[in-house]
């Protein structure tokens, strides 16, 4: 990756962003990387050495690495440490931020409030059950999951003032531990994603999609969400004997494809017309 720094941050910024020191090792896949839509992994691969990225846009990864730098020395157990294990013939590593003797294993994750009042985020769970498998590979028992949110834009007044506000800016959150069939259902299956010949398209979740979904129907003003599951959720609220309602897809914002992915420029998805959904509607 080519680094910029088109808004003459301090050279001690470029530095420590150009000095990561992070490896997956000899693994094909990460954890983390194997959760990432496959065709953003496979079209990063092919043109890594023409991406470029500022540091405006990589800042924020010191602060993650800053915290856990500080943790590392004062967490009970085993820190960052990488494991290894095979599926399918594709080696994953992963190396958790805390993984003590009882077998807890422990993420921290720099974050906003935002996030945290959202709840637990999906890809937080499948992360953590990576690493539950990995250890498991390595004929070691996990038997708890744990993220700890540390929120950076935490105010002290509003924890006061509102109860739905984390109150305070370290926040704990249990992770479901998935039975290892699941486990190992759900790493193989992500396995083949990122192996298939054809790469899969990225999904509206994926490429972040916001207001691709809007409820009509029932009486009731037109509402905008970003996942059919969001929709369906809210009519599952509003459902009464007479009413009837429509989710229709289209129209969404991809934020990350506009934004955030790193190989949009390359990408066959958004530069051949995948800037817009296709309207249609469901019942």
């Amino acid at each position: 990756m080519i680094l910029t720094n088109d808004y003459g941050a301090p050279d001690a910024f470029v530095k420590a962003i150009e000095g990561d020191p992070y490896s997956k090792g000899d693994a094909d896949f990460s954890a983390t990387e194997l959760l990432k839509p496959p065709q953003i992994v496979r079209l990063y691969n092919e043109h890594e050495d023409t991406v470029t990225s500022d540091v405006r846009d990589e800042w924020w990864k010191l602060l993650g690495k800053g915290v856990h730098n500080v943790l590392e020395n004062y967490g009970e157990g085993l820190r960052e440490q990488r494991f290894f294990a095979e599926c399918e013939g594709v080696k994953i590593s992963g190396a958790m931020d805390l993984l003590s003797d009882e077998g807890a294993v422990t993420d921290y994750k720099v974050t906003s409030v935002f996030t945290v009042q959202r709840g637990l985020k999906t890809d937080w769970e499948q992360q953590l059950n990576i690493y539950a498998w990995l250890l498991r590979q390595n004929d070691i028992t996990v038997t708890s999951l744990e993220i700890v949110a540390l929120c950076r834009d935490w105010i002290f007044s509003r924890a006061e003032a509102k109860r739905d506000y984390p109150q305070s800016p370290i926040v704990p959150m249990k992770v479901p531990l998935w039975r290892p069939e699941r486990q190992d259902d759900f790493v193989a299956g992500r396995v083949r994603a990122h192996t298939m010949e054809n790469t899969l398209p990225c999904t509206p979740e994926e490429r972040w999609a916001r207001g691709g979904y809007i409820v009509l129907g029932g009486g009731l003003k037109p509402r905008s969400f970003d996942t059919m599951s969001e929709a369906s959720n809210y009519i599952s609220t509003k459902e009464k004997p007479g009413r009837s309602f429509t989710i229709t897809e289209g129209g969404a914002k991809f934020v990350r494809c506009e934004n955030w992915c790193p190989v949009s420029e390359h990408c066959p998805q958004w530069r051949g017309g995948g800037k817009e959904n296709a309207s249609t509607s469901r019942t």
